[in-house]
């Protein structure tokens, strides 16, 4: 009997409340492993288990280091990029076509569950 393979994630949110939430939300849904979350850029480029199959940015008020940026850096290393995002006034033209962007962080988890 083989195993299925399980899509690989990793949360990054300044917001440690936030994480842990969505660390919980994402450990029910089936075929899903966290194995990273990270409240920086720093903490997710150095932690163990970089890159992820995916990644799932929220980008939070007087971040230092640009959306943009993080979603670059993750691309390089051939993670696929989710961005919760209200709005995309603070994203680059020509990121669009590296990552998806999601209104919630459900929304998210819908498209990782599909």
């Amino acid at each position: 009997m083989s195993k299925s393979r399980r899509t690989t994630i990793a949360v990054v949110d300044a917001d440690g409340v936030a994480l842990a939430a969505k660390v919980e939300a994402l450990a029910a849904v089936p075929g899903v492993d966290v194995r990273i979350e990270a409240v920086s850029l720093g903490q997710l480029l150095t932690h163990p288990d970089f890159p992820p199959d995916v990644v799932i940015l929220e980008q939070r008020e007087g971040e230092r280091v640009s959306v943009n940026y993080k979603i670059r850096v993750c691309r390089l290393a051939d993670a696929r990029v989710i961005v919760v995002s209200g709005d995309g006034h603070e994203l680059a033209p020509d990121v669009g076509q590296l990552m998806t962007t999601v209104h919630s962080f459900e929304q998210a988890v819908a498209l990782i569950a599909s």
